[in-house]
């Protein structure tokens, strides 16, 4: 019995017991009781009758927010944007000391609250790479008083050097570079220390090359879409080359080469694809295919496979060029690869975030299927199922804030049908972030982050629970 079953279970099974007694009967969706791990459901099922208690579908509820000011609300800078709004965000939260930021990806901007919020969060304490907190224009050099710009900034993050220091990255996307501080800013005129893809600060070229020739080379960059430093090591997800470059150490000063590629062949390619299988070596070449994210705690190194429909797992930061990965998520096996999205435990469907808890736990967030998958022992063996889900009820469902799970997007109890958004809904989860019991999703479809805690999770078996407010 894992930490989910031992601390939730029980307690919410005897409810749901309860529940069915008082309406006479089971729920429809699924078998009415099992090794469940329940959580508050998300309010809107079925009335009940006779002082009999209601039962909703059994959604994990969250109880954090960012970026708006309910949990019904999912509109982008809802009332007009400000240090409390988002739109879009893409990429996880990122905590260093008593602060989360978070890509705003949408505004252009990175932003930061300081301590870490608690339920409805209001105004972030501070503004990256806009002048103020109405601005959202994109850029790249300095203007106004800030020290930077971004063009739809997709991911954030800190990391720890060998030698203690806490570095800041930003994935700037739209810009074709990763930003470095050397120390996480304080104020919007803090300036990064590094750029990575490009030669300064006001360059933006997609695949910038001195010539002109805008080919991938070991230090250019095409829609980076995550940046990460483990064990003083930088990897770069440059998801327009559909590979991973990985740096021996953080570069300091712009145009560093990477030292290893993963996805391709050499620092020259960018073709999209597969594994091609060598008989002479007994492995696989690794393709990628629009590879969007990665994470790492040195010990191992996860990266989302878009376009495959999988998640790579690496025993360590690897230190060749395009090693085999060790095992995969969404696959059957290295090598096998179904294009077509799917669902249920083993499938997936434009995987885009991934992260985990460092205890062998794998989170990913599975966008098409506008859900959030918790697998407890990922990094054992390939095609691992998923333990628990975020988002739905179930591994089956998959519609956007659906809160009643009938497999339509918003709710069709109420006519004309509401937009259905909750603490329990998801619309294009595109970013997770695990930490001290808490799992953070950047919900981009929905304009805002929800925090969970982690052991509210769902394994399917029991679809409905008392409704909750």
């Amino acid at each position: 019995m894992d930490h989910h079953d031992r601390r939730r279970a029980l307690p919410w099974l005897l409810l749901a017991v309860s529940a069915l007694a008082a309406c006479g009967g089971g729920s429809s969706g699924g078998p009415a009781a099992g090794n469940s791990s329940s959580s508050s459901s998300s309010s809107g099922g079925a009335s009940s009758s006779s002082g009999a208690v209601a039962l909703c579908p059994n959604l994990p509820r969250a109880d954090g927010l960012l970026g708006q000011t309910g949990y019904t609300g999912g509109q982008a800078n809802a009332g007009g944007v400000s240090a409390s709004t988002l739109s879009a965000p893409q990429g996880p939260a990122a905590s260093a000391g008593y602060s989360v930021y978070l890509a705003d990806t949408g505004n252009h901007r990175v932003l930061a609250w300081s301590p870490v919020p608690t339920g409805v969060a209001g105004a972030s304490a501070l503004v990256l790479g806009q002048p103020d907190a109405v601005t959202v224009t994109p850029g790249t050099a300095p203007v106004s008083g800030t020290a930077i710009k971004f063009r739809f900034p997709a991911a954030v993050s800190t990391g720890t050097s060998t030698g203690g220091s806490t570095y800041l990255l930003v994935a700037d996307s739209g810009n074709n570079r990763v930003l470095i501080w050397n120390q996480p800013p304080v104020s919007k005129g803090t300036a990064p220390d590094v750029v990575v893809g490009q030669p300064d600060f006001t360059h933006n070229d997609v695949n910038y090359v001195a010539s002109g020739a805008n080919a991938p080379a070991a230090n250019n960059l095409n829609n980076p879409t995550s940046a990460i430093i483990a064990n003083g090591k930088l990897v770069v997800v440059d998801k327009g080359n559909n590979r991973v470059l990985i740096w021996n150490a953080a570069p300091t000063s712009a145009l560093a080469p990477a030292d290893f590629v993963l996805g391709q062949s050499s620092m020259s390619t960018n073709t999209q694809g597969g594994d091609i299988f060598n008989n002479a070596t007994q492995s696989y070449t690794m393709g990628m295919r629009q590879p969007t994210d990665a994470w790492s705690d040195g010990a191992h190194l996860l990266i989302t496979d878009t376009g495959n429909q999988r998640v790579l797992v690496y025993n360590g930061i690897p230190g060749t060029t395009n090693p085999q990965a060790d095992n995969v998520i969404g696959q059957s096996a290295i090598g096998s690869i179904v294009q077509a999205p799917g669902t249920g435990t083993t499938a997936l469907n434009s995987p885009w975030g991934v992260a985990s808890d460092g205890a062998n736990t794998v989170f990913v967030a599975d966008s098409g299927n506008n859900r959030v998958l918790e697998y407890v022992g990922a990094f054992g063996r390939n095609q691992q199922p998923a333990s628990y889900v975020f988002g739905q009820q179930d591994f089956f469902h998959d519609a956007a804030n659906d809160p009643d799970q009938n497999n339509q997007v918003g709710d069709q109890r109420t006519n004309p049908a509401a937009a259905g958004v909750t603490a329990g809904t998801l619309f294009n989860p595109r970013g997770v972030f695990a930490s001290g019991g808490q799992l953070y999703v950047a919900d981009a479809g929905n304009n805002r982050a929800l925090r969970f805690a982690i052991s509210s999770g769902v394994d399917g078996t029991m679809p409905q629970a008392p409704c909750t407010p």
